[in-house]
């Protein structure tokens, strides 16, 4: 899985590629086999024929920040749509107006934020790409692909941020709607031994405000739910994208191994 929660550079498609093929440098120092070398000989060939393509189509590794600025340009657009979209009761949905512009504007700071960050390394991504392309003829089709996929990890950074903002404040939400409920029944959780216990000293204070805070985040909810599966879905599409890339180095390279 390319997806992995112990740090930030297992999470590259190229580190990845690179511990897998020391694997099979060491396997075939061991036991030689003569299928394993020829699927590195078709990697190598796949990566040729996809630069050869890349030149007969007039493609040139070079122009990749300006399809960087392109994407970027259009992604902006498309999610601020989205945004005011969301901010403006969406498919007839009557939301929360003050909640969701707030929400609103604070994922269009997080745009500008995001535009910033692009401007800030894309300078570098060009370089990077002006110096390799010369020798990416010689590259496997899985480093290439690898590449592909930690530059589009990079570009879909501000869909996961939106995404665990907007799971944050629903699990917020959530969490404080469960608890109230339990303080109508008489519950309440002890975090010590983590289980659910009796309330005794509940008073008509209590059971008062906390009516008013559960009617208030459960009013909210529909909101901030909204807003969620919005970006879940912005964020699945990036993961379906990311574990194309993975499973299609996965087949070329290592199944077969």
């Amino acid at each position: 899985m390319f997806l992995k929660k112990d740090s930030v550079l297992k999470n590259s498609f190229i580190i990845q590629f690179g511990d897998k093929l020391l694997d099979q440098c060491c396997c075939l120092t061991n036991k030689f086999r003569i299928f394993t070398l020829a699927v590195l000989f078709l990697d190598l060939f796949l990566g040729y024929l996809a630069q050869h393509l890349c030149v007969i189509y007039g493609f040139d590794l070079q122009q990749v920040p300006d399809v960087i600025i392109y994407s970027t340009e259009h992604t902006v657009l498309n999610l601020k749509q989205i945004l005011h979209w969301l901010m403006s009761n969406p498919a007839g949905l009557k939301l929360n107006s003050v909640l969701s512009k707030a929400l609103g504007n604070f994922f269009l700071y997080h745009i500008h934020l995001w535009v910033t960050y692009v401007d800030l390394i894309l300078p570098a991504v060009g370089q990077v790409f002006t110096i390799i392309s010369p020798y990416i003829q010689f590259f496997p089709i899985t480093l290439q692909l690898a590449i592909l996929g930690d530059v589009l990890s990079m570009l879909c950074i501000h869909i996961f941020c939106f995404y665990a903002y907007a799971r944050r404040i629903t699990q917020l939400q959530y969490s404080g709607c469960v608890a109230y409920a339990r303080l109508f029944a008489g519950k309440k959780y002890n975090p010590l031994r983590k289980r659910i216990d009796t309330a005794d000293d509940v008073s008509i204070e209590h059971l008062f405000l906390g009516t008013i805070l559960f009617t208030i985040l459960l009013f909210l909810a529909p909101t901030t739910f909204t807003f969620f599966t919005v970006f879940w879905l912005l964020r699945l599409s990036s993961l379906f994208a990311l574990k194309t890339i993975s499973t299609a180095i996965f087949l070329i390279q290592f199944e077969w191994i």
